[in-house]
Parts: C-alpha cells; structure tokens; sequence
C-alpha cells in the first residue's frame, strides 16, 4: 500500500474453523487508502490467514479471509493474484471491499505465489518455468473452485456468504485465472464454475484471436480493467530476468470477444502492467513503464475501488433482472469516478 501504510496485530484471531483443512494465522489489521474526495477516512479492517488443503489436489492454498462487520448474509468475492504475488495483491480494493460489506478471500497459488522468488533450493529461472508451466493454469482455477467450495461450506464463513452472490477477481496470471473459470477453455478442457455470478479481470489477455474468441462463452457479467501502458513487464532476480506480458492489442481482445449485453471496459490512463497489483511494487523485482507519483497512484487505486465497489453492488445484488433506470444508474455511477483520460466502455 502507500507510504505510510502499516499493519498492526489483532489482540484476538478470528477463528475460521475448516470445511477441508486449514492452518490459521493470527488476524491482523490494515487501513482502506483513501484519496479525497472518493473515498472517506481510513477504517481498520480485521483479516485472518490461513492455509487451505485441497485434498483433491493436495495442494496448500494460501488465503486472507476478510469479513465485513456485520453478519448478514452477503456477496463473496474470490481475488487470484498475478504471478509471483501472494496474498497482499490487490489489497487496495480488496479492502475496500470489505468495508462495503463483502467477504472477500485473497488467493495465494502454490507454485506461482511470492515463493519464486526463494532461490534457496532451485533457481529463479527454475522456479518461474514450473510457474508458468500449463498444469499450473489448470491448477490455479481448480484452487478457486476448491476454496470456494471451503467457504461455503465452512461453519464460520456461511452465516455471511449468499451462495447466490459470487464474484470472482484477479490481476495479470489472476486475470487468466479469472477467465478460465468463467468459460474460457484451458488445454480443451472445460473449468468454468457456474456459481460464480460475476467478474473482474485486471490485465486481462489472449496470445492468439483463437484464444480470445473462446471468451464468447461467457455468459456473467464481466469488467475488463486495463492501462494505456499496459503491456509487458520484466521479473528480475539479480542478473537473472524475463520479460512476460502481451501487447496492448491482445488484452483489449477479451472485452471485444465476450457477448454484449454486460460487459464493461476500463483503459486507465498513465496506467502501466503493475498498477493494477494494488499493492507497491518492488522495483528490485519488477520493471514499471510509467512514472507516477504516490498521491497519482492512490488516486488510481481509489478510483479503481470505487468504480468495482459499483460493479459488485449492481451485479452481485438480489435483484434478478436489472430495469433501464437500474442500467442508467449503473453505467453513470461507474462514469462519475472515470479519471481525466480513462476510457470506460459499455457493450
């Protein structure tokens, strides 16, 4: 988070107990950034860590579990991080989430979280080929599914999650996490979860128009967020580096692709690949392709709070079918937070 972002230990852990099996950590808190006039003063949010066995898979998936303060029943919004990330990615709307009375649980993938960069057995190089080899795609979703599956069946967690009001999110590897499980094929297989209800993909993208096309299967609600700089970034360890992402182009393929009727694009203006981690970026690890100041960055991560706090609300609501002045309402309160230079589509 910016400058002056700190984290302070609960006196008590929430306790979270298993639906599967899970390690939990000490809960601990963290202010929502704000930048005015968006947003109001900062408010602590309490969350607890924890691992999560997927006996399926035998994976340990690492989660941040964030409740809201009432409990009611409400959406649950998953958030898969990109590559090399682990469960502080996305905190920035993650926790303004919360606060608007969500549960939102941050993923943390075995294999493709921050433990590539633990060069103690294997080198960087070695790690980041295993993370971005085609299993871990298929893996990924599977993780989604499985602490899904955890959370709506955890004795703790049901009391504030409507199974009805599912929402999914992830930035860059988190993103194609995302589209997977919303539909689009991975290897020819079929991952799709048909509980989610809606999505947001941050840096999303295709390699090939084949690719992209298979994101006509889409039938949920879908927010595409990009940058007009945001297309490769360089991971480097040392000496050790490689450059990963794709063009421009290839990312804005994913919203022209799905079929129209609620589907929305936001290009965010001087907005580069790592932007949209919402979190701070090590300079040591990762390459940036903008230059901005830290108030500009808050003001993007605010803005980007806001304008998916308004998506969650209008399709993660109890209504069934959305009138015209619903619609009307929608798309202007997603227009009002647009900064000076943001393109915002609707189709």
């Amino acid at each position: 988070m910016p400058s002056g972002f700190t984290r302070r230990r609960l006196v008590r852990a929430m306790a979270l107990a298993p639906a599967i099996h899970s390690i939990a950590a000490l809960g601990e808190t963290e202010p929502v950034p704000t930048a005015a006039p968006i947003t109001s003063a900062p408010i602590n949010l309490a969350y607890s860590d924890q691992f999560i066995v997927d006996r399926s898979t035998s994976r340990k998936i690492g989660a941040r579990i964030r409740l809201p303060a009432q409990e009611k029943s409400t959406g649950l919004i998953l958030y898969s991080p990109g590559l090399g990330s682990g469960l502080s990615n996305g905190s920035a709307w993650c926790a303004s989430w919360q606060v608007a009375g969500y549960v939102v649980v941050n993923l943390a993938h075995p294999v493709t979280d921050d433990t590539i960069w633990n060069t103690e057995r294997t080198g960087f190089q070695e790690n980041l080929k295993r993370a971005l080899s085609p299993e871990q795609y298929t893996d990924r979703v599977k993780d989604c599914s499985a602490v899904l599956t955890h959370c709506l069946n955890d004795s703790v967690l049901k009391p504030y999650i409507d199974p009805n009001r599912i929402g999914i999110a992830g930035h860059s590897y988190g993103a194609l996490t995302v589209q997977a499980i919303t539909g689009q094929l991975v290897g020819g297989q079929n991952l799709r979860d048909k509980r989610i209800r809606a999505a947001i993909a941050f840096s999303p993208g295709a390699a090939s128009a084949e690719r992209a096309h298979q994101m006509s299967k889409v039938n949920i609600p879908f927010f595409s967020v990009t940058g007009d700089h945001d297309q490769y970034v360089t991971f480097k360890d040392g000496k050790s580096t490689i450059r990963l992402g794709m063009a421009l182009e290839k990312r804005l393929m994913i919203y022209e692709q799905l079929p129209a009727g609620h589907k929305q694009l936001l290009i965010m203006a001087n907005a580069d690949h790592m932007t949209f981690a919402g979190e701070p970026v090590d300079p040591d690890r990762y390459s940036r392709d903008v230059k901005t100041h830290p108030d500009e960055q808050l003001g993007q991560w605010s803005r980007m709070s806001e304008m998916s706090k308004v998506f969650w609300q209008y399709y993660l609501s109890n209504l069934v079918e959305m009138n015209k002045t619903e619609e009307t309402n929608f798309k202007n309160q997603l227009s009002h937070f647009r900064g000076t230079g943001d393109v915002l589509k609707f189709g």
